[in-house]
């Protein structure tokens, strides 16, 4: 059983979930993964610990999540918020569970689509690209992160991300596109959506072209750990 660790945000978590349902190679309920689904939106924001270093750690909170989904029988927990893995490591040295990074997922889609190195435009919180979890990890990969301009992160990224929190998304999709074509223009060969809120913006509205989603990639992760788990080799990723 997979626990999935939400709430941050509900909107996303919902998405998250819906992404596991068509991406699994199902035929009848039974063929499903199962879920235990802890989503608990009183998690503190982890923005200011991280831009700021002050508000109240979300960590505890966290944690207790993480107890309640082994408490269900959780056997590998996936968290589909880019800021929470700021603490990734304390939540994994308080669990026996695998953690199933949200970013191993994300490089491991770029290798599916047999992405070349090269300029990857990098969509995200403010706080996200603050904590690095993706730029030293891509460049180990051969990408160099093409990050937006402030203005772009105040005018259109954060606005967007907002938006879907305010059940906004069809507002947010426009902001999103401007944002993409933005960093098309800085020369970006494709945009990574670092943030679970923004796939959901995308959804609402026409997808820009040449989005990789971060989301999709930890539901596909989720995906080949249950299959290569219950269904032996040979069985591990959801069909393209």
């Amino acid at each position: 059983m997979i626990g999935v660790l939400g709430g941050m945000g509900p909107a996303a978590t919902l998405d998250f979930m819906a992404r596991l349902i068509r991406l699994c190679p199902a035929e009848r309920d039974q063929d499903h993964l199962p879920l235990v689904v802890v989503s608990d939106p009183r998690v503190p924001d982890r923005v200011a610990p991280i831009l700021h270093g002050q508000g109240e750690s979300p960590l505890a909170a966290m944690l207790a999540g993480v107890r309640a989904l082994e408490r269900a029988g959780a056997e590998a927990i996936a968290i589909p918020c880019h800021t929470a893995h700021h603490w990734y490591d304390q939540l994994t040295a308080a669990t026996s569970l695998p953690i199933l990074h949200i970013v191993d997922a994300a490089l491991a889609e770029l290798e599916r689509l047999e992405m070349p190195p090269g300029r990857l435009g990098l969509l995200a919180t403010a706080a996200t690209l603050k904590a690095g979890l993706y730029q030293p990890r891509l460049a180990t990969a051969g990408f160099s992160a093409i990050e937006p301009a402030d203005e772009v992160m105040t005018e259109c990224v954060l606005p967007a991300i907002a938006l879907v929190k305010r059940d906004r998304a069809g507002e947010a999709a426009l902001l999103l596109g401007r944002a993409v074509e933005h960093l098309a223009a800085r020369g970006a060969d494709r945009v990574l959506l670092a943030c679970t809120e923004l796939p959901v913006a995308a959804a609402a509205g026409t997808p820009p072209s040449g989005c990789i989603d971060a989301t999709e990639a930890l539901a596909r992760a989720c995906i080949a750990w249950h299959r290569s788990r219950h269904l032996g080799p040979g069985s591990t990723m959801p069909p393209g």
